[in-house]
């Protein structure tokens, strides 16, 4: 099997990208696929979340800043931080500074996309956790990924901005990466008891029905946050919780929807 980058991306906050990075990383680790990740998001969270203290080590901040300046890239050893059996390459605020730096850098779109090349070889999956933003490293984001998977939360909010989320995509895809696709949405912290995210689950499901939604919806689970504080995934954590079992679920889907 080919290598495959996915870009988890939604430009709202809260809806649950670290926690999906981490939670299908791991589980595709289960299944015994060798998983990459990238910590793509200035405030660090998925490196934090593995318990990698990214202050005394090199970050994916250190490979743009030399990538830009077309400078040779380190090893896989000196970069790649190895947690569990998933590697890392981690992130921290110096990310925010590349990100202004690129402004003036020439292909500035296609930096995360040239840094990949050296690093993806030898893995079934490389994931992509994004930050809350359409900016200039959610666009490298999507030009180095071969796909898109769009966690969302069953609020209003998060269905409108889908909308603004998806024109993006097409405009990458138009402009800078013809072969990017869409893995799916997924939904997350969903609370299937009340009106209103059945309402917007249905709303989503009218609207996008054309794009793959994941049968597997992740519910709000305390435990979730929990095992995050804990530095392990929620089915290291509560193996038996619902949303240990609807992420197990989902992962599945994913390595078989292809």
């Amino acid at each position: 099997m080919k290598e495959k980058t996915i870009a988890i991306v939604n430009q709202k906050g809260g809806v649950g990208k670290t926690t999906t990075t981490l939670n299908l990383g791991r589980e595709m680790e289960q299944d015994g696929k060798k998983v990459l990740l990238i910590d793509f998001d200035p405030q660090g969270s998925l490196s934090l979340a593995l318990g990698i203290d990214s202050e005394e080590i090199p970050t994916i901040a250190d490979l743009m800043s030399l990538e830009m300046q077309d400078q040779t890239l380190p090893e896989k050893e000196k970069i790649i931080q190895r947690v569990k059996g998933i590697d890392l390459i981690p992130s921290n605020i110096v990310l925010s500074a590349a990100e202004v730096s690129l402004v003036n850098t020439t292909c500035r779109e296609m930096i995360l996309k040239s840094i990949l090349q050296q690093y993806q070889h030898g893995y079934d999956y490389v994931l992509i956790d994004c930050g809350p933003s359409l900016g200039m490293l959610t666009i490298n984001a999507l030009t180095a990924a071969d796909s898109v998977l769009i966690p969302a939360s069953p609020e209003y909010l998060s269905a409108k901005g889908l909308e603004l989320l998806l024109q993006s995509i097409a405009k990458i895809k138009r402009k800078l990466n013809p072969n990017l696709g869409i893995e799916g949405i997924l939904l997350t912290m969903v609370q299937e008891r009340t009106n209103l995210s059945r309402e917007i689950i249905a709303m989503i499901e009218e609207a996008y029905g054309k794009l793959y939604i994941y049968n597997s919806k992740i519910p709000r689970s305390v435990a979730v946050g929990s095992a995050v504080l804990k530095n392990v995934s929620i089915m290291e954590y509560q193996k038996n919780n619902k949303a240990a079992q609807a992420y197990h679920s989902f992962a599945q889907e994913v390595m078989n929807h292809e």
